[in-house]
């Protein structure tokens, strides 16, 4: 049951300018800026070292530059991280300032955008429908919150700060402050309805 609709032109390919590719370390450092809410220092290496999940954005943002040594040294790690983790994320259009809670078994369609300050926790998938009204992939834009197991799917287009709850099921737009809730999913009204979740302290 859907109470709130939106409609929206969905478009699909790299960011604008392909920023994600050319600026990978400044978009690695608002990924680091989101977890510890502080910019990022000569001191950030070591807590680089000893943080999984920021070692991880570091591996997934260096898989977007052009420079060949970094682009395969990423590549590498990433591949790492899939087998052991169940980390299938590729990088190319997802936006500065990502969180990744609890990184586990996490799947995002390499076609997918997210345009940025982006919290995901654990067992999340966004991913693609390949046939009928809604084929395609997602397009979320900034400040989205998605919970454990939530599932986001087909061509929809995800508003600013919106929380999608735990175990979610979307295939369906959503308005800008919302909270979608349950499966089939629910949308209710929200005013800063991801204020709660939005870095990783």
């Amino acid at each position: 049951m859907i109470l709130y609709t939106h409609t929206h032109t969905h478009t699909h390919g790299d960011l604008d300018n392909n920023k994600n590719k050319v600026y990978w370390w400044e978009n690695f450092k608002s990924d680091y800026k989101k977890n510890y809410e502080e910019d990022f220092s000569i001191k950030g290496f070591l807590k680089i070292m000893k943080n999984r999940r920021v070692r991880y954005m570091l591996y997934g943002r260096a898989s977007c530059s052009k420079n060949k040594i970094i682009n395969t040294l990423g590549k590498t790690k990433l591949k790492k991280y899939e087998k052991k983790y169940g980390l299938e994320i590729n990088f190319r259009n997802i936006g500065p300032g990502v969180l990744l809670a609890h990184p586990f078994n996490i799947t995002i369609n390499g076609k997918a955008i997210i345009k940025g300050d982006c919290t995901i926790f654990k067992g999340v998938t966004i991913g693609s429908i390949r046939s009928g009204k809604r084929e395609g992939v997602p397009t979320i834009e900034k400040n989205v919150v998605c919970c454990i197991n939530s599932v986001i799917v087909g061509n929809v287009h995800i508003g600013e700060d919106v929380l999608i709850a735990p175990n979610s099921y979307v295939n369906f737009d959503v308005p800008n402050h919302s909270v979608v809730v349950g499966n089939p999913g629910t949308i209710h009204y929200k005013e800063n309805a991801t204020k709660d979740y939005r870095n990783g302290k």
